[in-house]
């Protein structure tokens, strides 16, 4: 099992990082710092998508997303150029089951495409792949 610990501490002379260091001596540990640790960020074109604050920029501005266009368009965004059916972000997005002949995908993607896409009507970005599903292209 993978063990994860944050530790933040007033250390100006690295005697209780020292101590830590010590304590973990011969186990496989990796060390990291938050201070080197940059943004991520995924781009596509004009758009950026921060996932680890659930955040999208286009040109600069915020686009408000609600849960399920964050995770269906980050799911997606994960995977250029992958095509993907209508379960594989529903399920990534709502974590159940994809029951045939809703259209909550093809809505959450229409509402993508107003929100972020230059020309709605022929997307750039989102891009249908006939009876198939949807892939993004960069």
């Amino acid at each position: 099992m993978e063990e994860i610990i944050v530790i933040r501490t007033s250390d100006p002379d690295g005697s209780v990082f020292r101590s830590i260091l010590e304590a973990l001596q011969g186990k496989d540990v990796q060390i990291l710092h938050a201070a080197d640790l940059e943004l991520s960020s995924l781009t596509l074109g004009d758009i950026e998508i921060f996932p680890e604050q659930r955040r999208v920029m286009k040109v600069g501005v915020e686009i408000c997303l609600n849960y399920g266009e964050f995770s269906i368009l980050y799911c997606m965004a994960r995977r250029p150029g992958h095509v993907f059916s209508r379960e594989q972000p529903y399920n990534a997005a709502w974590g159940e089951d994809y029951e045939l002949g809703t259209n909550t995908v093809d809505n959450t993607i229409w509402r993508l495409r107003n929100k972020l896409e230059p020309d709605p009507k022929h997307p750039t970005y989102i891009k249908t792949v006939f009876r198939v599903g949807y892939k993004i292209e960069k």
